[in-house]
């Protein structure tokens, strides 16, 4: 189903090297290498299905344009999360911060952002201006909670719910409804999608932190438990903190390496604990459905695959 989209998002591509175009022509030839080096383009080809809502081939140059500056913001975001995690690979290849310093990608993510900013100048639509802002300042407020609760036993699970929607899901949600929105798409069906975004980025996240647990991290590009190595308190080690309030008693900075393991043993052999994981998960995939029970019925088959894949993390 999702090879009908690979014009598109070689186009997508295409646009993102011709706006992200400088006169450093170094400068051209790492953005183009780090882009190419892409994950799923999940937030892309969400767009481009969202905007099938609409007039898609009368707004295709815009609806083009706005899926670069997803996925340019979706980069960006990466760029400078690498710098704070002080990240050695991602995606299987060496960071932009390690490979150039923490520096150069620092402002190589201002600079793609900068770029976001200018490109999204020339939308008229408020309503664009109005969701972008306002995922641009969750996604910055999600990194700073997320710096301020490393290592705190104190996280409850509204406080990670809290850092999922800003990390991960207000993104998914801005890709869904600037799709529909660029596209023309009606007023229902444009709060169907930001809701099918919001619900479907929940999960995806929770997943990623199950995943993290339980043997599929490779999919992730990184070790099993690596959060937790990092002092990331997700979904599992809450639940499993909930069952075994004392796992986590010494849980701090100074937390050496073998103790962080065995935590890290307790949850991925824990069924129980990976199974209300995936629970929760399966709770938010049944929100982001009923999101779009009214949508036209083609899009609708094709959200409901992207999702159904997204939660399997198949290939």
């Amino acid at each position: 189903m999702l090879k009908q989209y690979e014009i598109l998002v070689h186009d997508v591509l295409e646009d993102i090297f011709d706006i992200t175009r400088s006169e450093d022509d170094r400068l051209n030839e790492i953005i183009k290498k780090y882009f190419l080096n892409g994950g799923k383009r999940v937030r892309v080809l969400l767009l481009l299905m969202c905007a099938k809502l609409g007039n898609f081939e009368l707004n295709r140059k815009d609806i083009i344009r706005m899926a670069s500056i997803v996925e340019i913001i979706h980069t960006a975001s990466l760029i400078h999360d690498d710098i704070i995690d002080n990240a050695d690979t991602r995606r299987g290849s060496v960071t932009m911060n390690k490979q150039y310093g923490d520096e150069f990608a620092l402002y190589l993510g201002d600079y793609l952002f900068a770029v976001v900013l200018r490109e999204v100048a020339k939308f008229e639509d408020e309503r664009i201006h109005i969701y972008l802002t306002e995922t641009l300042k969750e996604l910055c407020i999600g990194e700073l909670i997320q710096e301020d609760g490393l290592y705190n036993v104190k996280t409850r699970r509204l406080d990670y719910l809290k850092k999922i929607k800003r990390k991960t899901a207000i993104l998914i949600a801005f890709s869904c409804v600037a799709g529909s929105i660029v596209a023309k798409a009606s007023a229902e069906d444009i709060r169907s999608t930001f809701s099918f975004g919001y619900y479907l980025g929940m999960s995806y996240q929770i997943i990623d932190d199950y995943l993290d647990f339980a043997g599929g991290a490779q999919n992730l590009g990184k070790e099993v438990g690596q959060d937790l190595m990092n002092g990331n308190i997700t979904l599992p080690a809450l639940i499993a903190k909930k069952e075994n309030p004392e796992l986590f008693n010494n849980f701090t900075k100074k937390t050496s390496k073998k103790e962080k393991e065995n935590i890290i043993n307790y949850i991925k052999n824990n069924d129980k604990v990976l199974s209300e994981t995936l629970a929760i998960s399966r709770k938010y995939l049944e929100k982001a459905q009923k999101s779009i029970d009214n949508i036209d019925s083609t899009v609708k088959t094709e959200l409901t695959f992207i999702m159904n894949k997204l939660a399997r993390r198949d290939n």
